[in-house]
Formats: structure tokens, C-alpha cells, sequence
């Protein structure tokens, strides 16, 4: 019986995203089903549509650079938090690196909005990176922070006592025995803001849009396979980078 149920999930959850794969291979300009003949023209016009490629570059360098900045910062404040001195306030610290994911992405958005307006960052590349790096430094803390669980602390300990400062083990020791877990990390940032919609569509303008930004757009003007075809390439990309993040670790370490 729980077989069944588990089957009856995953079909319902897998199931729009067939549909949208399906949809994008019709060869007219209407969403009807069923049928039977297949066409790739609307991926040649993903691709012709020069609105779309702006933006997945600009989803990528925004991806990784907010990723990149992010697992920096997220393995120092980890680190600080597993081994540093235990003061009064850390379990606070924690918590308040946590708390982008407690606070509605709607109210986020809009604070956020009022922030960039006020120190006169509207409109900018460096406005998105900001709001998307404190959007994925919690999913990046809570992974390096298993991996850093997992390493014994007892081989910091001989390195400081063979003379090693504190930087020359985070460098020579924490670095590369956690490469699999900041790898992991670092996908899942990309991952999470590559896809980000709720909190960018505030603050994004004219000049700066992403990917997702610029399909919602789309929608609001015309509807046509060509959502369904990006959309897909997308499911694609998603599905390769999901499994090679499961490959390091990462969607364990998530779940700790």
C-alpha cells in the first residue's frame, strides 16, 4: 500500500513537468492536446530570442558570483561557529543566519527593495548579487557546516601542535579534506540562485533581468511554446547539477 502511495506522489509530482516537455516539442503555437505531430521549432526560437540569452548568462554570472561570495563567507562564519571560542551569543549568530529562510520572500523583497533605494544600488548588478547571496548563505552554512562536523578535530589539533598557525590549517587542512562538501555547497547556491524569482522580481529593473525574470515578463505579454521549451532545457540543466551535487554529498549533508 505505501508502494502505491509513493508511486501515486512521485506521478503527481512529476507530471507538469512532462506535460511541459511534451508541450514544448508541438508544432503549433496553441497548448493543445493531444498530438501527434513533433517539432523543435520553438527551441530554435528560445534560441533566436535575444531577450532569453541576455538573461541565462546574466542568471549565470549572477549564480556564480553570489554563489562563489557566499560559500566564502559561509565557511568562515561555519568555521567560526564549530570551532571557534564558545561565547556567549553563538547559538544567536546561528540562528540569525538562518533567518532569511524564516522570513517570507515577499517581505524580504520589499525590504530589500527599500534598502538598495536608500543606499542608491537600484537597478544594479551589484544590488542582485547582494540580495542573492543572503538568499542562499543559509543553504551554504548548513552544508559546510556537516562537512566540517565530520572532519576530526583531532587532526587540527597535531597540526597546531606541530607549530601550525590557525590559518595554515584552515588552509592546508579544513580546505581540502572539505572540497567535496564547499563543492556542494557551492552548487546548491548556484542552484537556488539561478532559479530565484520572488525576491529578484523586486528588485531587478529594466537593465537587469534574469532569466526567470524575463520569462514571467514573457508570460504577462504572450503565451507560446517557447516558455515550454527554455523550460525544459532548464529541467535538464537542473537535473544534471542535482546529481552531481547528490554525487558530493550535498543533498545529504542538506538534510542533517
Amino acid at each position: 500500500m505505501l508502494l502505491i502511495v509513493n508511486i501515486a506522489m512521485l506521478i503527481f509530482m512529476l507530471a507538469p513537468l512532462l506535460v511541459v516537455v511534451w508541450m514544448s516539442t508541438t508544432p503549433t503555437q496553441l497548448f493543445i492536446l493531444p498530438f501527434t505531430d513533433f517539432s523543435l521549432r520553438w527551441y530554435s526560437a528560445a534560441f533566436a530570442h535575444p531577450g532569453f540569452l541576455e538573461a541565462f548568462w546574466l542568471s549565470v554570472r549572477l549564480a556564480f558570483v553570489s554563489s562563489l561570495i557566499s560559500v566564502v563567507l559561509s565557511l568562515l562564519a561555519s568555521y567560526a561557529l564549530l570551532r571557534g571560542r564558545r561565547v556567549r551569543g553563538l547559538e544567536l549568530a546561528d540562528g540569525l543566519f538562518m533567518s532569511p529562510l524564516i522570513v517570507p520572500a515577499v517581505v524580504f523583497g520589499i525590504a530589500m527593495l527599500q534598502f538598495i533605494n536608500l543606499i542608491g544600488l537600484y537597478n544594479t548588478f551589484a544590488s542582485l548579487v547582494l540580495a542573492h547571496v543572503i538568499i542562499v548563505t543559509p543553504f551554504s552554512i548548513r552544508t559546510l557546516q556537516s562537512s566540517l562536523r565530520a572532519l576530526p578535530v583531532e587532526l587540527e589539533w597535531a597540526a597546531e601542535n606541530l607549530g601550525a598557525s590557525r590559518l595554515t590549517v584552515l588552509l592546508r587542512i579544513v580546505l581540502p579534506v572539505c572540497a567535496r562538501g564547499i563543492m556542494a555547497a557551492f552548487l546548491l547556491a548556484f542552484l537556488i540562485s539561478f532559479s530565484e524569482v520572488t525576491v529578484t522580481i523586486f528588485i531587478t529593473g529594466p537593465g537587469y533581468q534574469t532569466l526567470p525574470v524575463r520569462i514571467y515578463n514573457y508570460l504577462t505579454d504572450q503565451v507560446d511554446p517557447t516558455v515550454a521549451a527554455i523550460s525544459t532545457m532548464l529541467i535538464v540543466l537542473s537535473i544534471v547539477l542535482a546529481l552531481l551535487l547528490d554525487r558530493l554529498g550535498g543533498l545529504v549533508n542538506l538534510k542533517k
